[in-house]
């Protein structure tokens, strides 16, 4: 036990003796002759009660006893608590982390954990001395500070708390621990270190705080709500890796719910604020669910997409930002010496890539021959389809090498006279053992009520075999097929398809950062049934977007991440990108030719826009899916994971505040005790009373 007011100890101690003082004046009092038939009576009642003989001892060891209580009072007696200690030499070294992450955003009670952190902020504050050093600490994914160093100015530590706004990025409390023991000095008192924050687990699970040092006092202050009920968009993509005017694209949406009620409700997508789809959504309690929406984005240019659900206590993360960069109609290559291409293979493939009338779709076929494959031929072209392709020349087998080592798509049918020769001469040009298939005789079905073939096995993982995944499956088994190439596998490549008798139906390899398919049948109307089914045309347009290589923009990105683009250098005359809220954002550009790089790192919700008149460049900006879980770590288990000597405990409200600087005062107690001698004292004078009389 300690005295917060020692000081006194030296000014009241003669107050205690003044008992005893008054006792040894009352022994000098005149002596008085009374008449013997009054010594009589007052021997007979000494003769009955000896306490007459020791009451002045005990009245005064009474009002002694009174006193000290009392003197012990004045002083202000103190227990420890929470490690508190009673110095007064030197001044205290008090660091705050607050939480920045979205989870504090959350307002289950009506409050958001935020606006509760900066309440009991105030409350640490206020019990800070004139000479009490004092430094604030975010925590978001990259810490920052009030001052570079401790600091005595409290005002403006308050003010920094106060104008605290939202954050939306991922607490990372074990690089805050680095910097916090950087910060801290082991000199003068024991650090005091408070961690304001709603202690989430995906925060907390595994926070290391053998940075600190072991003097530091650890407390934790929780300003969490009791419900925690939400639910979350965690992430929303495409499908594929280019969208083409006209196209429509399938949105696929994951749906956290993190609550005990399942979630059943509409979620709504709207592109450019002005076209809206909608679907119904149910997730299971505390699941992740699956949503394929189709979204048709429009004309060519950059759409920016906003998936929503209604708002809940966690409203940020009911909104999703992606951005749809949609292309101008693509023209896919048809290599084909089939006289007449208006009929048969090359027709159906055709009328696959683009079944609208007057070809108003995304993508615009045209027909070349194989004497007319050149590299000035293919330098505009980002996919070809060969069918029917009669005997390619070493200067066409040179160009098709090079068209796929720098990136382009082939689909090659091998329905031809001399696809067997046509591949030996690719596999001279790109390389020996390159060639996922080695083909023999072409077989021809005579009947095909008894000969056609069925493909019984696949590489359903395959990427381009997504359009048979699931149900869907059972499509292949409706196709027939009936004139194809005798095949087998040369332990290149991978083989996608394969026939009853093992022969490959379908193989994929790679040169450079192309791709070629090799497609073991063919699409006309006397050599499979495959044109005549409903899956044809979405299985060609499949391989089409599939096959590409390059690799699409990022639709979204993270609060916190380091965005980098390039940008035309007239198109960023003026720093014209701003951020939501429309201020505008600090870049850092590189002049790279005619272009500039540039990056920045996002802070805010919403979409950054590039604007030169029109928009030129947006990028959507979304919260860490890690926030949305707000089911907490347990508690009970957190200050046992501090190093060893380190001191931890939970504190809340301005009575731990107060103690925790010196300890819990009871000196009410010694009042308590004071006053029960001084009743003590009043019942003995009562006592002797009743015995004299």
């Amino acid at each position: 036990m300690s005295f917060l007011n020692a000081s006194l100890l030296y000014g009241l101690i003669p107050l205690v003796t003044l008992p005893v003082i008054i006792h040894l004046l009352n022994r000098k009092f005149p002596k008085l002759f009374s008449f013997s038939s009054i010594r009589n009576i007052k021997e007979t009642v000494a003769r009955r009660s000896s306490l007459f003989k020791w009451r002045h001892w005990i009245l005064a060891m009474l009002r002694t006893a009174f006193l000290i209580l009392l003197l012990l009072a004045f002083l202000k007696p103190a227990l420890p608590k929470f490690g508190s200690s009673t110095k007064t030499d030197g001044s205290r070294q008090v660091l705050l982390l607050i939480d920045h992450s979205l989870s504090m955003e959350y307002k289950g009670d009506g409050v958001s954990c935020r606006q509760r952190a900066i309440v009991e902020a105030d409350k640490l504050l206020n019990t800070l001395g004139p000479e009490d050093l004092v430094n604030v600490m975010l925590v978001g994914q990259n810490p920052s500070t009030c001052f570079v160093e401790f600091s005595r100015n409290h005002a403006d530590a308050k003010r920094f708390i106060d104008n605290l706004r939202p954050g939306f990025t991922r607490g990372n409390f074990n690089q805050a621990n680095g910097a916090a023991a950087r910060l801290v000095s082991q000199k003068g008192n024991r650090p005091e270190i408070y961690y304001i924050s709603d202690f989430q687990r995906k925060n907390w699970a595994n926070v290391d705080f053998t940075p600190l040092p072991a003097t530091a006092r650890l407390f934790f202050v929780d300003v969490s709500s009791k419900t925690k009920d939400n639910h979350a968009i965690l992430g929303a993509t495409i499908n594929q890796a280019e969208v083409l005017a006209g196209d429509t694209v399938m949105l696929e949406i994951s749906v956290g719910n993190y609550s005990e009620k399942p979630l059943q409700d509409r979620l709504k997508v709207f592109v450019d604020d002005k076209n809206s789809f909608e679907k119904e959504v149910f997730v299971s309690p505390w699941s992740v669910g699956k949503v394929t929406l189709p979204v048709a984005p429009g004309a060519p240019g950059l759409h920016q997409c906003e998936v929503r659900l209604p708002a809940d206590g966690l409203e940020q993360d009911d909104r999703f930002f992606v951005t749809i960069p949609v292309l101008e109609k693509e023209e896919v290559l048809i290599v084909s010496d089939d006289p007449n291409p208006e009929k048969d293979a090359v027709y159906f493939v055709k009328t696959a890539l683009n079944p609208y009338e007057n070809l108003k779709g995304s993508l615009l076929p045209r027909n070349i021959k194989s004497g007319e494959i050149t590299e000035s031929q293919l330098v505009s072209a980002k996919k070809i389809f060969l069918t029917r392709t009669g005997a390619l020349t070493d200067n066409a087998c040179k160009a098709l090498a090079k068209f796929l080592f720098n990136g382009g798509g082939v689909v090659y049918f091998l329905d031809g006279k001399s696809d067997a020769e046509n591949l030996q001469r690719l596999e001279k040009v790109i390389g020996p053992g390159t060639m996922p298939l080695k083909l023999g005789e072409k077989r021809t079905v005579e009947n095909v009520g008894t000969g056609a073939q069925q493909i019984i096995k696949g590489d359903f993982k395959s990427k381009y075999l997504k359009l048979f995944r699931g149900s869907t499956r059972q499509d292949l088994g409706l196709l027939e097929f009936y004139d194809f190439y005798n095949a087998s596998s040369s332990g290149a490549g991978n083989i996608l398809l394969s026939y009853a008798d093992e022969t490959p139906a379908m193989a994929s390899m790679t040169h450079g950062l192309g791709t070629m398919l090799l497609v073991n049948f063919s699409v006309g109307e006397f050599s499979s049934n495959l044109a005549r089914q409903k899956i044809f045309p979405a299985w060609i347009q499949e391989m089409v977007k599939t096959i590409s290589s390059e690799e699409p923009p990022p639709v979204s990105y993270v609060v916190g991440d380091n965005v980098q683009t390039e940008v035309w250098r007239n198109d960023l005359k003026e720093n014209n990108l701003r951020a939501p809220s429309g201020n505008p954002v600090e870049i850092k550009r590189e002049l790279a030719g005619e272009r500039y790089a540039i990056s920045f790192a996002p802070q805010e919700l919403g979409f950054y826009t590039l604007k030169q008149g029109k928009t030129v460049a947006a990028f959507a900006v979304n919260a860490s899916p890690d926030e949305s879980d707000l089911r907490q770590v347990d508690k009970q288990l957190l200050p046992d994971s501090v190093r060893e000597g380190q001191q931890a405990h939970f504190v809340a409200g301005q009575a731990d505040y107060e103690d925790l600087v010196k300890g819990r005062p009871v000196f009410q107690y010694f009042v308590y005790a004071g006053l029960l001698f001084l009743l003590l004292e009043m019942a003995f004078q009562l006592w002797m009373r009743r015995l004299a009389t």
